[in-house]
C-alpha cells in the first residue's frame, strides 16, 4: 500500500500540469487522485471527490456500469483506443470526453490502481452532431427554401451558442435581412442596415469568415455596430452565388462567448457555401420556371396583337361549355364574332403596316373594356371570337356593342392618314339547358355576323 500511494504520489506530480483530465482509482474506482483540469472540469472542490466512486462523474449509471465491465476491472487489457463518454458536471451541465485508460498493476505487488485520461472534445463532438445536422436539413425534401434557412439559422444559433442569426442580401451598400432568428422576433425579413454599420462589413472587406468572441477587447471595439448594437459576439460568413458576393450568413449575441474554433469558422463556411448553392439553384428554377411560362404564354398567344390564338380560345370555349353543363355558373355562355369592316380595303388603300395597327388597336380596347373573366382571341385573320361567361345577356351585349362602339369613335392615324374602323358583330348565347357543342355554337355566332354585315355592317346582332 505505501508503494502504491508512492506511485500516485510521483504521477500526480508528473501530471499535475497536463491539461487533460487525469484521474487516479482504486480497484474499486474510488477516486484517489485527480489533477487540477479535472477539479475544473467537473467544478467540485478536490476533497468532494476524494473517496467518492467516479459514478458521480457519469452522465449516466449505466455508462459507468458498462465502462466497469470493459476496461475499468481488474482483468481488463488496456485499451488502444480512446472512448467517447458523456460526463455530468456538479452544476448538471454535461461535456464530452474521449476516454483512456484502464488498470495498472504494481509488478511488485498485487496492488491495482485505475488509471483515467480525458480530454474534452465537447467542440468536436458538437460539431459532427451540427454536420449530421446539416445535412439532415440540406437534403431534406419535405422542406422549401425559406424553411431550410430558418432551420439552418437555428441550427448555428444552437451550435454556437448566439442567440441571433441572419441570411442578408447585401446591394449598393445595404445590408437586408432575408431570413433571421431572434430570440424576440424583431428582425423581420426586408428590414436594412447600411452595411458599414455591421459587422459584415469585415466579411465583405476580408472576403472570408470573421469571428470575434469578445468584440470590447478586439480590434473592432469601435465599429458602429457595438456602438449601436453592443453586440460582443459575431462570427459570419459570405454567401457566394454563382462566382458573385450575394450577402452572408451571420451569428451574435450581446453577450461574449469562448474564442471560435477552426471548427465553428469551417462550419459557418460550410452553411454559407450551402446557402449561395441553393440561392443558385432556386434562381436557375425560377429562371426556368419563368421560361416555361414564356414559352406557354407563346404557345397560346397572337404574336400580333397579343391577345390570346385560336387554339386556347377553342380550350377555354369547351372548359365554359362543362362548366355550364355542370351547374358551376348560373348565368348562360355569351358568345360573339367580331370583324372589321372593308380591312381588305385597309389593307389596298393604306398598306399591311396599317391594317396590323387597327388590329392591335382593337386588342388595346378589349383590354378597357372587357372584364377580367372575358376572354377576346384573334380566331383568323380580322375576325376575333370573344367569349363572355357566368354573364347576363343584356351585361355582355352591353360590353361588346361598347367595344364596337369605341373602335367607331376611334382616331386612328397611319402616315397621317386616319383609317376607317368598324366592326360587325354576331353574338349567341348558351343556356344551362342548351346541349349545343362548340361548333354549333361558333356556327351560331357567324350566322349572327353576317346579319350584321347585311344589315349595312358596323352593328351587332343575336341569335
Amino acid at each position: 500500500m505505501q508503494r502504491f500511494e508512492m506511485i500516485q504520489t510521483l504521477l500526480g506530480q508528473m501530471l499535475g500540469q497536463i491539461d487533460d483530465i487525469i484521474l487516479l482509482a482504486d480497484d474499486q474506482r474510488h477516486i484517489t487522485y485527480l489533477n487540477d483540469s479535472a477539479v475544473k472540469a467537473f467544478g467540485y472542490p478536490r476533497e468532494a471527490l476524494i473517496g467518492k466512486q467516479t459514478r458521480m462523474l457519469y452522465a449516466s449509471s449505466d455508462e459507468f456500469e458498462r465502462q466497469g465491465q470493459r476496461r475499468f476491472r481488474v482483468d481488463a487489457q488496456p485499451a488502444k483506443d480512446g472512448r467517447v463518454i458523456r460526463y455530468r458536471r456538479r452544476d448538471g451541465t454535461y461535456f464530452y470526453g474521449e476516454t483512456l485508460g484502464g488498470p495498472i498493476k504494481d509488478p511488485t505487488s498485487d496492488n491495482i490502481f485505475m488509471f483515467g485520461l480525458i480530454r474534452d472534445v465537447s467542440r468536436r463532438v458538437t460539431a459532427e452532431h451540427t454536420l449530421h445536422s446539416l445535412h439532415a436539413i440540406t437534403s431534406s425534401r419535405e422542406l422549401n427554401f425559406n424553411e431550410r434557412i430558418d432551420e439552418l439559422l437555428k441550427l448555428g444559433c444552437a451550435h454556437f451558442g448566439l442567440p441571433i442569426g441572419i441570411f442578408s442580401r447585401i446591394q449598393d451598400g445595404e445590408y437586408v435581412v432575408q431570413r433571421a432568428c431572434h430570440p424576440e422576433d424583431l428582425l423581420e425579413p426586408g428590414l436594412s442596415f447600411s452595411l458599414s454599420d455591421t459587422y459584415c462589413d469585415h466579411v465583405y472587406k476580408a472576403d472570408c469568415v470573421q469571428a470575434f468572441h469578445h468584440v470590447a477587447s478586439s480590434e473592432i471595439r469601435n465599429h458602429p455596430c457595438y456602438a449601436n448594437f453592443n453586440l460582443e459576439a459575431y462570427i459570419g460568413a459570405p454567401v457566394i452565388v454563382d462566382g458573385e458576393r450575394y450577402g452572408t450568413f451571420n451569428f451574435s449575441s450581446p453577450d461574449p462567448v469562448p474564442p471560435f474554433t477552426a471548427q465553428d469558422i469551417e462550419l459557418v463556411r460550410l452553411i454559407a457555401l450551402w446557402a449561395g448553392h441553393e440561392v443558385a439553384r432556386a434562381n436557375d428554377i425560377n429562371a426556368l420556371k419563368e421560361a416555361h411560362q414564356a414559352l406557354e404564354k407563346i404557345a397560346i398567344t397572337d404574336p400580333l396583337t397579343g391577345l390570346y390564338n385560336r387554339r386556347h380560345a377553342q380550350q377555354v370555349l369547351d372548359d365554359s361549355i362543362a362548366a355550364l353543363a355542370t351547374a358551376e355558373v348560373d348565368h348562360p355562355l355569351c358568345v360573339a364574332l367580331l370583324d372589321f369592316d372593308h380591312f381588305k380595303k385597309i389593307n389596298d388603300n393604306h398598306g399591311h403596316d396599317a391594317g396590323d395597327l387597327a388590329l392591335q388597336h382593337l386588342s388595346v380596347l378589349a383590354e378597357e373594356i372587357l372584364l377580367p373573366g372575358d376572354t377576346l382571341a384573334r380566331w383568323g385573320g380580322e375576325e376575333f371570337l370573344a367569349i363572355l361567361p357566368d354573364s347576363l345577356l343584356s351585361d355582355s351585349a352591353t360590353r361588346i356593342n361598347l367595344l364596337r362602339q369605341r373602335m367607331k369613335d376611334s382616331v386612328v392615324e397611319y402616315a397621317g392618314q386616319r383609317l376607317p374602323l368598324s366592326l360587325s358583330i354576331g353574338m349567341t348565347c348558351l343556356e344551362p339547358d342548351d346541349s349545343a357543342t362548340r361548333e354549333q355554337l361558333i356556327a351560331r355566332a357567324d350566322e349572327a355576323m353576317y346579319a350584321a354585315k347585311e344589315e349595312g355592317r358596323n352593328c351587332l346582332r343575336m341569335l
